[in-house]
């Protein structure tokens, strides 16, 4: 989105959905575990003052000039948006993990418990399936988790924001939890 737009207060729907999609793509899902070893705010999980590291993230860095000129109407608008996506991002979480792992680990264990040999003879005579569909079952769950992480992490750095902005701390949109 172009400066003139955000200062001018382009909460319409359209600058609003443009910031949006300018905001998130600062927080790559793929980029979660390279960077959790590099970025200050990574190493910044050791002590007591998780913020620091955090506010000198690259990440936090560009969102804050992204921001730069955005009124308070639109900035409010955006983090209700981040608020949403994190709740929404937490349910298909929960979705996933149940859907992904519980109810199949649940019936292995009991197909185990009823017929254990029959499922070591199936799994030797099946291994690359098996493998691929474990493989499957973990990495599903894995992604949806570090989506939700990245969720959160938009929401973190849109609280420093706001805390920096003096702005108030909440709307009743973000504060509503699930």
């Amino acid at each position: 989105m172009a400066d003139s737009e955000r200062q001018s207060g382009a909460s319409g729907p359209t600058g609003l959905w443009t910031l949006w999609r300018d905001l998130h793509r600062l927080f790559p899902v793929w980029s979660l575990i390279p960077s959790s070893f590099v970025t200050p705010g990574a190493w910044g999980y050791v002590g007591v003052d998780f913020l620091s590291g955090f506010r000198r993230n690259p990440s936090t860095i560009r969102t804050f000039a992204l921001l730069q000129g955005v009124d308070d109407a639109t900035f409010d608008a955006l983090s209700a948006l981040a608020n949403l996506n994190a709740r929404r991002q937490e349910q298909m979480l929960r979705a996933v993990i149940l859907g992904y792992l519980t109810v199949p680990l649940s019936i292995l264990a009991l197909l185990a418990e009823l017929n254990g040999d029959g499922v070591m003879t199936y799994v030797r005579a099946h291994l690359d399936s098996v493998v691929t569909l474990v493989a499957g079952a973990t990495l599903g769950p894995l992604m949806y988790l570090m989506s939700t992480w990245r969720s959160r992490q938009i929401i973190g750095v849109l609280d420093l924001v706001r805390i920096e902005r003096g702005q108030s701390p909440y709307t009743a949109l973000e504060l509503r939890e699930d």
